[in-house]
């Protein structure tokens, strides 16, 4: 087996670098090739492979329906899962060992969530032979520290069962001591779990909540869910434009970089200033410190509203994980502050807030749940928009066209964005951006082009084998004589899909063996690259590694590339925006690319900043664009100025200006990015928000105004 897998993949027994992950979205492994020089197998060899590989074979399989399982919340059959796939980890551990000449895999599902799944049904037998299977294998060592959590929270489970049933109603911050634990945090997940798996029911009380078993007589009723229809009037999709970046101007800019640390940058300094005041003014003479004042209990900010948003019309806050106070059992909640920072309203959202997107020149916010429902607010937090994508054409096709699972299609939508005026709103899925109007008509859709590197692949096939490698492929597959190309085309879809990357994060073989049934496949169909995407879809392939070598007089170029399927060399889309006064947007890849959009769908422009932002805001005048380590000031095609943020800032943007608010640092702007002062904290600062005659600031516990701070909006402009 492994003399096929060998020659199919064209392996030399030198061991290539591995490339950057960092030309990889999270949701896509990096490419890794890894090779070792292998003995020449006996007979009895290829026998012992051919078995290894059907318990691997059967690992990978019942792995990927044991995740499917956790994330559909069925734990019950999950543990089951779990516990099956103990019996092929060994055989795992030996394959990986003799292909890549050790085990250094990341992540073992069964032994990690796999082991939560068991101590949540109270499995014992199923966490002893956990035990067996791991301290009986030494390169499993690794998770003998997960081994011992598990054994522990069996126990945890029990117990905060127990306390719940002897003290119902019983609160959630007293449950360390009821069962007898230290670890606060680790109680609270175990918690989290018990109420995912329908064993107890929690209700919101202040800032905490009160458990009761679930079913028991005084157990709050579940809050209900209703049904989202969507509201689109269309039936088809509008016509999906794709960006050609040779056509429109490209703007190359400095290159973001990925974190200071990981860079020796001459000049540079993260040591951040600091102060032992509760707030300190720096590099601004006509800025003082006026008042500070300790907020009254009755005044502290709930810190559920972690969230900072400011607006055209104020400041918006926002609890993203429905903990706020007096509003009992609520997904999500916001507040919204006037210009002053007087509240003016506090309102639960109708869906928790998956995804989320202010517009700071706009009045209103967006947002999309894990089920990937679509809700938009006005000014005054009254619901706009409540409608699902799931029922969109535009999501209907790319989830045929990349096979992706209905639990698995949130992940794929990465942006929501609300035009400034609200008649318009923005989502991107995959690769992909679509305009739709708030009465449910949809505008226009682009595609952002493949990565740079990237080539469709093309090539005939040249992968021949004897009828020994054609019966070891087979085996491979878990097939046999005789067989149709149906039963080659359908178990290949049912393994890619067991083995496909996105269920294997942090398992270095799972690229690798996507990349051995696909040349698998090739030897078995005897067709070309050029036919296979009937089979398989399209490919595309990049260049890791180029040698020279020479054979006696002969000169030859050795090349390996990373043969990958479209949604691996696809640009995700991972930060959209709106213009600041106009139905305009500006789409960010993976890549780095920015590409601005007319209001009719129209790319004219694209910049190059090579890093994913954060954030990108147009406020009409200038352009803003923050990564995590740089903010880029532009006006059209000219760059006004670069800005470092060592503590991973967050943009403001206000009408006069914009500020970089750091942990414990405030830093504020003109609008071309002409640096005015800064204020510092003594402890992380919660809120900020204009106040005539300069800025008032405040910690959890202090409040500090400074006069003399610029005004954040014109005086006119309501």
């Amino acid at each position: 087996m492994l003399r096929f897998i060998k020659q199919i993949l064209g392996f030399s027994t030198k061991q290539p670098d591995k490339p950057s992950t960092r030309e990889s979205p999270d949701l896509l492994p990096s490419s890794t090739l890894r090779a070792s020089t292998p003995l020449e197998p006996t007979r009895s060899t290829l026998l012992k492979d051919g078995e290894e590989e059907k318990s691997t074979d059967a690992y990978f399989k019942i792995m990927g329906v044991m995740q499917e399982a956790v994330s559909k919340r069925d734990y019950a059959h999950a543990a089951r899962l779990a516990r099956e796939n103990l019996k092929y980890i060994p055989a795992f551990v030996r394959s990986t060992r003799q292909s890549f000449g050790s085990f250094d895999t990341s992540s073992v599902p069964a032994l990690e969530v796999g082991g939560t799944m068991l101590a949540l049904v109270g499995d014992d037998e199923g966490i002893a032979e956990m035990r067996r299977v791991v301290t009986s294998n030494q390169e499993l060592e690794l998770w003998i520290a997960n081994l011992e959590q598990h054994e522990k929270d069996r126990k945890l489970f029990t117990a905060i069962l127990e306390a719940v049933q002897q003290n119902p109603g019983c609160r959630q911050t007293d449950m360390k001591l009821l069962v007898g634990s230290e670890d606060g945090r680790r109680v609270s997940t175990l918690i989290s779990w018990l109420e995912k798996a329908g064993k107890i029911t929690r209700e919101k009380q202040g800032k905490t909540y009160s458990i009761w078993l679930a079913g028991s007589l005084h157990s709050p009723a579940p809050v209900p869910k209703h049904n989202v229809r969507s509201h689109r009037i269309d039936r088809n999709s509008p016509r999906l434009h794709e960006v050609d970046v040779a056509r429109i101007p490209y703007i190359p800019l400095p290159r973001s970089p990925l974190r200071w640390e990981e860079m020796q940058v001459r000049g540079a300094s993260t040591d951040l200033p600091q102060t032992t005041h509760h707030f300190d003014v720096r590099d601004a003479n006509e800025w003082e410190i006026e008042t500070i004042e300790k907020i009254p209990p009755e005044e502290k900010p709930d810190t559920a509203f972690r969230q900072l948003h400011p607006l055209d019309s104020g400041l918006l806050m926002v609890d993203d994980l429905g903990k706020a106070e007096g509003l009992g059992q609520i997904p999500a909640a916001v507040i919204r502050y006037d210009r002053s920072g007087q509240l003016l309203a506090k309102k639960p959202l109708l869906h928790d807030t998956y995804r989320i997107n202010v517009n700071p020149m706009g009045r209103g916010l967006i947002a999309m749940s894990k089920d990937c429902v679509v809700h938009a607010y006005d000014d005054a937090l009254e619901s706009i928009l409540e409608t699902t994508l799931r029922d969109t054409p535009e999501i209907r096709s790319i989830q045929k066209r990349f096979d992706i699972r209905e639990d698995q299609m949130k992940n794929h939508i990465r942006c929501i964005a609300l035009s400034p005026n609200s008649r318009r709103y923005l989502f991107t899925v995959v690769d992909e951006a679509w305009c739709v109007g708030i009465d449910g008509d949809a505008f226009w859709g682009i595609r952002l082009p493949i990565k740079d590197g990237w080539t469709r692949f093309s090539e005939p096939s040249e992968t021949v084998g004897t009828s020994k490698d054609i019966q070891q492929a087979l085996l491979f597959m878990g097939l046999c004589y005789p067989f149709t190309p149906e039963n080659i085309k359908n178990r290949y879809r049912q393994m890619a899909k067991e083995w496909h990357p996105d269920l294997n994060q942090g398992d270095p073989t799972a690229t690798e063996r996507m990349k051995t049934l696909n040349s698998a496949m090739q030897l078995l169909t005897g067709i070309s690259e050029n036919a296979l995407p009937a089979y398989t879809g399209v490919h595309y392939a990049r260049e890791v590694s180029r040698s020279e070598n020479k054979v006696g007089d002969v000169k030859f170029t050795m090349t390996t590339s990373y043969v990958v399927g479209e949604i691996h060399a696809a640009d995700w889309i991972y930060a959209a925006s709106f213009a600041g006064w106009s139905d305009a947007v500006f789409l960010v890849g993976y890549s780095g690319r920015v590409v601005a959009v007319t209001e009719s769908g129209e790319p004219i422009r694209v910049y190059d900043i090579g890093a994913v932002p954060r954030r990108i805001v147009d406020t009409g005048d200038y352009l803003y664009i923050l990564t995590d380590t740089r903010l880029y000031v532009l006006r059209d095609e000219t760059l006004h100025t670069i800005i470092d943020t060592y503590d991973g800032g967050d943009l403001i943007v206000a009408q006069t200006g914009f500020g970089l608010l750091e942990k414990k640092r405030f830093r504020w702007f003109c609008e071309d990015g002409t640096y005015l002062g800064s204020i510092l904290a003594k402890d992380p600062i919660r809120r900020i928000y204009a106040a005539p005659g300069g800025i008032t600031i405040e910690t959890r516990t202090h409040r500090g105004f400074v006069r003399g701070a610029p005004a954040w909006w014109e005086e006119h402009a309501l």
